[in-house]
Parts: C-alpha cells; sequence; structure tokens
C-alpha cells in the first residue's frame, strides 16, 4: 500500500503540506467543512491535525502551549481546500496573528515610542494601540498617493506589471536569500542559488496555481522566460499620449490669440450714439477711440492671409481598426474556465473521472460564487469569438 494515495502529505508536495477540507464525514458531521493537514498516513487513514485560525497563529507566533486535535480519517473524508478558501483562511489567520501582535509586550513599546514623538495635548488622547493604528493609515495614505501620482505620471498598467513582477521574483527567490542570509553566504552565491533554483520554485506555484501537475521544468522555464519578456515589453514601451489638436489655419500656423476687445455698458453705448443723433453729430463721435480702432476680424487673420478659399485640405486620418478583444482579459477568463473544468473532471489524486453522475455531483458542490465567475467568463470568451 502507497504510504500517501492522495498525495496530501509535505513529502509530496515540496516540503508544505496542502490544506485540506473535511467532508463526508457521517460520524461526526460537526467536524464538516473544517481545515487541517495531513501530519501523516498509516493503516489506510491519514493523521490530521485539524486547524483554526486562532491556533495557526498561536503556532506561527512560536507559542506551543496551543496545539490542534489530531484525527484519523479516510482519504475519501480529505479533499484540498479551494484556493478561494486557503485565501480566506490566510486571511483569518493573519487578522489572529495582527491581534496577537496588538497585544505583545513589543507592540506597546513602539506604540510607546510613536506616543512620545506627538504634542503632550495629543498623547493624553492616545493608547499605544491607537498610535500604531494611526500610523499604519498614515503609510497607508502616504502609499496611496505615491501610487496615484505615479500612475499618472507612468500608466497604471505599468505600475501593475512593475509590482506584480516585485512580488513574482520576491516569491520565487525569497526562500534562498533567507537561506543564504541565514548561512552567512556570500551575496554573489546566494544570487547564483536563486537564479538556478528559479525555475523550480516557478513551478510549485504554477502548480499550486492551476492544480495541473504534469508540467516540466522546461515548460515552467519557457513560462517564465515569456513572462519576463513580456512585462519588460510593457515596461519600456512608451505610453502614447494623446496630441493636443490646434485648429487648422489656412497657411498650417497655429491660430493666433484673438485679442480682448474692451467691454463697455450697451445701454451706454446706445445713450452715446442716441445723443449723436440728437445734436446731429457723425455716427461714432461719443464712442471711446479704444472700440473704434479695434477690429476682430482683421486680428485673428495670421500672416500671409489671402482672401481665397482654394486651401489645400488635408483630409482627416482614417479611423483607428477596432483591436483585438483577444486581449489579457479574454486570456484570463479561458484560464478560469480551464481551473473550473478541471475541478469538474480531476478526483483530488489527480485521476480523470468523466462519469456524468461524478460531474454532476461535483456541480452540485461547488459555491455559487464559482458559478457566477464561471458563467462572466464564460461570456467574455464567447463575446470575444463573436465580435
Amino acid at each position: 500500500m502507497s504510504v500517501d494515495p492522495s498525495h496530501f502529505l509535505a513529502t509530496s508536495n515540496g516540503g508544505k503540506p496542502p490544506l485540506l477540507k473535511l467532508h463526508n464525514i457521517s460520524a461526526r458531521p460537526e467536524l464538516n467543512g473544517q481545515l487541517g493537514q495531513a501530519v501523516s498516513f498509516a493503516a489506510g487513514r491519514y493523521v490530521v491535525a485539524v486547524l483554526t485560525a486562532e491556533i495557526a497563529a498561536t503556532m506561527a507566533g512560536g507559542n506551543n502551549a496551543v496545539e490542534p486535535s489530531y484525527l484519523k480519517l479516510k482519504p475519501e473524508s480529505l479533499v484540498e481546500a479551494t484556493n478561494f478558501e486557503q485565501l480566506k483562511f490566510g486571511a483569518a489567520v493573519a487578522f489572529h496573528h495582527a491581534q496577537l501582535y496588538i497585544d505583545s509586550a513589543a507592540c506597546q513599546e513602539r506604540g510607546s515610542y510613536i506616543m512620545s514623538l506627538l504634542p503632550p495635548p495629543l498623547q493624553a488622547k492616545l493608547t499605544p494601540q491607537k498610535a500604531i493604528l494611526g500610523a499604519v493609515i498614515v503609510v497607508l495614505l502616504n502609499i496611496m498617493l505615491v501610487f496615484k501620482l505615479l500612475s499618472g505620471w507612468i500608466g497604471f498598467t505599468k505600475i501593475f506589471v512593475f509590482l506584480s513582477l516585485i512580488a513574482l521574483v520576491s516569491t520565487i527567490t525569497s526562500p534562498d536569500w533567507m537561506e543564504g542570509v541565514k548561512a552567512g553566504k556570500p551575496l554573489r552565491l546566494i544570487a547564483k542559488s536563486a537564479a538556478i533554483n528559479a525555475p523550480t520554485r516557478f513551478k510549485q506555484i504554477l502548480i499550486e496555481l492551476t492544480g495541473y501537475r504534469n508540467i516540466s521544468d522546461r515548460m515552467a522555464l519557457g513560462l517564465m522566460v515569456a513572462m519576463l519578456l513580456w512585462s519588460g515589453k510593457i515596461l519600456i514601451t512608451p505610453s502614447a499620449r494623446p496630441a493636443r489638436l490646434q485648429p487648422p489655419t489656412p497657411n498650417g500656423s497655429m491660430q493666433p490669440r484673438v485679442p480682448r476687445i474692451p467691454q463697455y455698458d450697451l445701454e451706454n453705448i446706445y445713450k452715446m450714439g442716441w445723443d449723436d443723433a440728437k445734436a446731429g453729430n457723425d455716427f461714432g463721435t461719443s464712442l471711446p477711440e479704444e472700440i473704434l480702432k479695434a477690429d476682430p476680424v482683421e486680428a485673428v487673420k495670421p500672416s500671409g492671409y489671402e482672401e481665397s478659399f482654394d486651401w489645400a485640405y488635408d483630409p482627416p486620418p482614417p479611423p483607428k481598426q477596432k483591436s483585438s478583444s483577444f486581449g489579457m482579459s479574454t486570456m484570463l477568463s479561458i484560464f478560469t474556465l480551464y481551473r473550473f473544468g478541471k475541478d469538474l473532471v480531476v478526483t483530488p489524486d489527480g485521476q480523470l473521472m468523466l462519469d456524468p453522475a461524478y460531474i454532476m455531483m461535483r456541480l452540485r458542490n461547488i459555491e455559487p460564487w464559482r458559478l457566477g465567475l464561471m458563467g462572466m467568463s464564460l461570456y467574455r470568451v464567447v463575446n470575444a469569438f463573436i465580435r
């Protein structure tokens, strides 16, 4: 018998046991839906450590006083948690870990230091926890401001690609850097080790994201190089800025600014004309001299202007062709449909199952939000092909 038939142990997953969800436990139905990790396998059953967010956060903080409960379960009672469930569990663990940090002595010390930098009237209204919370809010607001300024100057797409590239490289190389720094290795050796292990670590990321395990090292290396080249192309391509159109003139020069004509009260001008007519004076005798000299028609005529309408006419450029709708959003929608379809026809142990009864059972157990996401992705792909 296999020592790990469902590949739930750490030894089958690169030292990182997957997060499992308990289900189909008829003897204790209250356990269904809880999460845990497999510790060992013996006598046809897995020993599973049942985890909660509080227990996981406490253990991550180095406190071994709290231990999870252990159960012996059949492989049929375990299934790998979905990406959304893993994300939700990770967020809950991070939240409880933050609560533990806020109550720690180190947080109190840092909060007191922040309070010492503030004016005395403000210190009386704060606690160390509130001081740290305020400092975090100020830092986040500054990051948002910098991001907004850079987005307007460089472009949102480039900023997003750049940050995603940094996150990807950090995720791939961080284990080698941490191990190298702890071992006191030179930076050159650490960088060399990170470059050598990058394809393998990128392969593990692809397996975790897609759930597809038949990815070779060459395929992972090719995908990583293609992603780096694509990101570099986006970052070095200059952003297109819309040109500011100028009104056309007969000789192609820029149209001059029309001088401001003095403004007067129309009622007073009419009274001046009435008084001139009543006194028998010539037309415009009482009008101000600047109004008589102002000629807006002559003022806007450019140099070399001729009273001729035989101008060279440059037709407007043809409208731009519609860009292909098969873009990044369509690619993401196709990937979502692939992942959805794979979850329907692949069992937790990686076997292909095309039985309609099994597929319908999987459909009934899928969360409503995933069905909605599948519908939107399907609409996006169909819409891209019929345009």
